[in-house]
C-alpha cells in the first residue's frame, strides 16, 4: 500500500479474496460490462456538472497511484467485478446502488448525506438532516 501514500492502510482497508460480499449482494461482474454508455456519460457528467473539473483531477490524481500496482485477484473472473455502494441499519438496506460498469458509482455526497440522516434518525426535529432528492 506503499504506493498509495496509506501508512497502516492494511489495519482498515479490506478485502474480499472469496468473493463472498460480491456473491451475496448478486454486484455486476462480466466482460460484457467493461465498455457501455453508461461509462462515457457517467464521466461527462463528472466533469461538465458543478465540480466536475476538480472531481475529474482527482480521479486522475488517484489513478496515478496506481501506476506502481499490480493486482492479481485470487479467481480470473474477480477482475471484472464492479463495485456498489450500500448503507445499512441492521438488517434493513436503507440504500443500494450497483455500479452498471466501470466509473457509475453512487455520488458520495448524496450517500454520506443519506447516511448521516439515518444515523440521526429518532433525535428531535431541530437535530436532524434531510435525505436528498435523488
Amino acid at each position: 500500500m506503499g504506493h498509495l501514500g496509506l501508512e497502516d492502510g492494511e489495519e482498515w482497508i479490506y478485502a474480499d479474496p472469496e468473493n463472498d460480499a460480491y456473491n451475496n449482494l448478486e454486484l455486476n461482474k462480466g466482460w460484457d460490462t467493461m465498455m457501455r454508455p453508461e461509462t462515457a456519460f457517467r464521466f461527462k457528467d463528472r466533469i461538465f456538472d458543478g465540480r466536475g473539473w476538480k472531481e475529474f483531477e482527482q480521479l486522475l490524481e488517484v489513478l496515478g497511484k496506481w501506476k506502481d500496482a499490480v493486482y492479481i485477484p485470487p479467481k480470473i473472473e474477480q477482475s471484472t467485478n464492479h463495485g456498489g455502494t450500500f448503507i445499512f441499519n441492521g438488517d434493513n438496506t436503507i440504500f443500494a446502488h450497483y455500479d452498471q460498469s466501470p466509473g457509475t458509482h453512487a455520488d458520495t455526497f448524496d450517500v454520506v448525506d443519506m447516511a448521516i440522516c439515518e444515523a440521526t434518525k429518532g433525535q428531535d426535529a431541530s437535530e436532524q438532516t434531510t435525505l436528498p432528492n435523488l
